[in-house]
């Protein structure tokens, strides 16, 4: 019987831990792909699905490449992107940018006969 209910407390305890992680954004949307350009007020960003969003920056915009701070000078076309956007009027605002250089494509082995 112990069992049972400590199964019980500990399902309902990963709910709670994922519902609070699930709103921990709030009304905030991501934004997932490589960058495809930018300028000095925007990030445009290719998505998987092939589709392209551009988000703008503000000045209280929190930039980090991997687990370091970084500022948007470090950013690159190519690089992968998380970013976490709020939606002020027509546009997204990022509030966090996350990315990390583009992987490197390795070349084919052609096998020797």
């Amino acid at each position: 019987m112990k069992r049972i209910i400590l199964s019980i407390a500990v399902v309902l305890f990963a709910a709670m831990l994922a519902a609070s992680a699930a709103f921990a954004h709030g009304q905030e949307q991501h934004v997932m792909g490589k960058v495809a350009a930018m300028t000095e007020s925007s990030i445009t960003v290719q998505t998987k699905a092939k589709d392209t969003v551009t988000v703008y920056t503000m000045p209280e915009t929190k930039y980090k490449k991997s687990t370091a701070a970084a500022s948007m000078k470090d950013l690159k076309v190519g690089d992968r992107v998380v970013i976490h956007a709020k939606k002020m009027g027509d546009k997204l605002m990022a509030t966090d940018v996350r990315f990390a250089t583009a992987a490197k494509t390795r070349s084919k082995r052609v096998a020797r006969p």
